[in-house]
This record gives structure tokens, C-alpha cells and sequence, in this order.
């Protein structure tokens, strides 16, 4: 096989991967169906004596649904718990993303290097392996980022709405099920499933641990614990909901403070790690030769994995020493 022939079915599985994933991306973003007619359902019967029923038994079967998810999500054990997880940071549609990117990103991988790559069949198995695991931990990674800022913008806003509501006299339960209504994600949802199963007659403890284990933010689990203190001991819930309100309020201008301290080393780190590519592209393009002992000899595959994995270790180290957790 020639190296055009390589090449020409690596650009076939590349249009093939590539038009699979657009084409399950537009159908995650599509409303199915159900969705539709719901949604008519709902725009028809506003402003009616229908509207509230509806709304009612809308509510009941979202219950219904989230009941039955969390029963298959327990008797699925560790990766019940996993899935759950993905479901809080990027929703249904993230869970299924990454149920199929992550075996795509695989096969794309091993054809790329049995196709082009000169290297032996184990450091090639072991590339197609950690291509797709390295891949996937880096952007959990940026969804856990994006859905942790997001959370704890939201969350001073939140206990806010829950002291007053406890104020007013309305019932804890009732008072998150409202936060669930008002804010968007990701707090919205999370309050939304927390105050449906609650609605359904679970325990409260079981269902904030449940949380817990999705969301997994330590302001959230002050939170946790006030409630569960409040049910246990009784006693005023505004007080002791303003006071942590304003105790997230200066964790978050610390992390902001931080944030800004570390930016430096943050920056240099992205840019150490990009010199060698740059370097190596650089000597490609100029002197192919001089690089090709690297890809056509074992003495050179061993230097290039282990100059991979010192700089992997080095970068992992930067990156470490740079987040302060707060």
C-alpha cells in the first residue's frame, strides 16, 4: 500500500467520523418530536383554566421520569454514578456526546496510526489508547471549570431567594423548587430535580446526598448541611442562609484574587508547552531528514515517548502548582 492510498483512506474515515458526529450533533439539538407538541400544548392552553392542570401533570411525569432514571442510575453502581455526574455538567446531551466521541476518537486514532505513524504496533496501541483518555479528561475537565464557575456565580443569588422565602413562611421544599423555576443552568436544573424528588416523598438527606454526588462544590454542601441541621434542630434557616450567602460571596472574590496571582504561571505553562510542537514543526519543514530518525528507527521512538512523557509529567506539574483551590 502506497502512501497515497494511506492517505486517501484516512481522509475517507476522516469525512466518514466526521459527518457521523454533525449529523448526531443536529439530532441532540433537534426537539423531538414529544417535545414539540408539548411545547404547542403548552402555548395553546396558556392564559386558560387548563393551563395550571397541565402544567400539574407535566410536573408529575418529569417526576415520574427522574424517578426511573435514578433507579437505573443506582442499579448501574459506580458508572451509574459517572453518568450522573456528566448529565449535571453538560446535560443528556453531553452524556450521549461522550458516549459516542470518546470510541470514535479511538478508531480515528488507530487508523491514523496504523495509516501514517512508522511506529511499532505496541506504541501505537498505546497512542490510540491514551489519545481518546487524555482527550476525554481534558474536556471533563473544562465542563467541571465551566459548570463550577457558573454554580458559584449563581449561588449567592440563590440563598438570597431561599432566606427570603423561609421569611415569608414558605416551606424549604417549596422555597428550592421556586429556585429550580427562576434560574437558569446550572443551578436551575439541579434545584428543579432536587425539589421534584423531594415532591415525590424521598428523604430528604438521601436526595441532597444524591446532589452532592452530582454537583460535588463545597459552597453546595454548606448548603446541604444547613438544610438538614435546620430539619434535625429547627431553629431560624434566614440567618444561617445569609451568613453563608456571604461567606460564598468572599470565597469567590478570594478565588478571584488568586485567579489573578496565578495568571502569570498559567500563561507560561501554556506557552512552554507549545515551544517543542513549534520546534519540531519548524525542523520539519526545514530539515526533514534531520527529524526522520525520530519516526524510522526504535532508539528514536524511545526517545520521542519518553521525551512525551517527561513533558506530560512537567506540564501536569505546572498545571497543579498553578490552581490554587480555594
Amino acid at each position: 500500500m502506497t502512501q497515497a492510498d494511506r492517505v486517501a483512506i484516512l481522509v475517507f474515515f476522516v469525512l466518514l467520523f466526521g459527518g457521523m458526529l454533525i449529523l448526531f450533533a443536529l439530532r441532540l439539538l433537534r426537539k423531538s418530536e414529544k417535545e414539540n407538541i408539548y411545547d404547542r400544548l403548552m402555548h395553546l392552553t396558556q392564559g386558560t383554566p387548563l393551563e395550571a392542570e397541565t402544567r400539574s401533570a407535566a410536573e408529575m411525569a418529569r417526576s415520574q421520569r427522574e424517578a426511573r432514571r435514578r433507579r437505573l442510575r443506582a442499579s448501574m453502581g459506580v458508572f451509574g454514578v459517572y453518568v450522573a455526574r456528566m448529565e449535571a455538567l453538560g446535560g443528556r446531551k453531553g452524556v450521549y456526546t461522550t458516549l459516542v466521541a470518546v470510541p470514535a476518537l479511538f478508531v480515528f486514532a488507530l487508523l491514523v496510526n496504523w495509516l501514517l505513524l512508522p511506529f511499532p504496533w505496541w506504541f501505537e496501541t498505546i497512542l490510540a489508547v491514551a489519545i481518546p483518555v487524555i482527550t476525554a479528561y481534558l474536556i471533563h475537565s473544562m465542563l467541571v471549570e465551566r459548570f463550577r464557575g457558573a454554580f458559584l456565580t449563581q449561588m449567592p443569588d440563590i440563598l438570597d431567594t431561599i432566606t427570603r422565602a423561609s421569611q415569608a413562611g414558605v416551606p424549604v421544599t417549596q422555597a428550592i423548587r421556586n429556585v429550580g423555576d427562576i434560574y437558569g443552568w446550572p443551578a436551575g436544573p439541579e434545584f428543579r430535580r432536587i425539589g421534584q424528588n423531594l415532591q415525590l416523598g424521598n428523604d430528604m438527606a438521601t436526595v441532597l446526598e444524591e446532589a452532592e454526588l452530582r454537583i460535588r462544590i463545597a459552597d453546595f454542601s454548606f448548603l446541604c448541611v444547613c438544610l438538614l441541621l435546620q430539619r434535625e434542630t429547627g431553629g431560624g434557616l434566614s440567618a444561617t442562609l445569609s451568613n453563608l450567602a456571604n461567606v460564598i460571596r468572599e470565597r469567590r472574590d478570594l478565588r478571584l484574587k488568586a485567579r489573578a496571582l496565578t495568571a502569570e504561571a498559567r500563561i507560561m505553562s501554556k506557552v512552554i508547552a507549545a515551544i517543542p510542537f513549534c520546534i519540531l514543526l519548524m525542523l520539519w519543514f526545514v530539515s526533514p531528514d534531520y527529524l526522520s530518525i525520530l519516526f524510522t528507527t526504535t532508539q528514536g521512538n524511545y526517545v520521542l515517548g519518553m521525551a512525551a512523557v517527561m513533558l506530560s509529567l512537567g506540564l501536569l506539574l505546572v498545571n497543579r502548582l498553578a490552581k490554587l483551590r480555594i
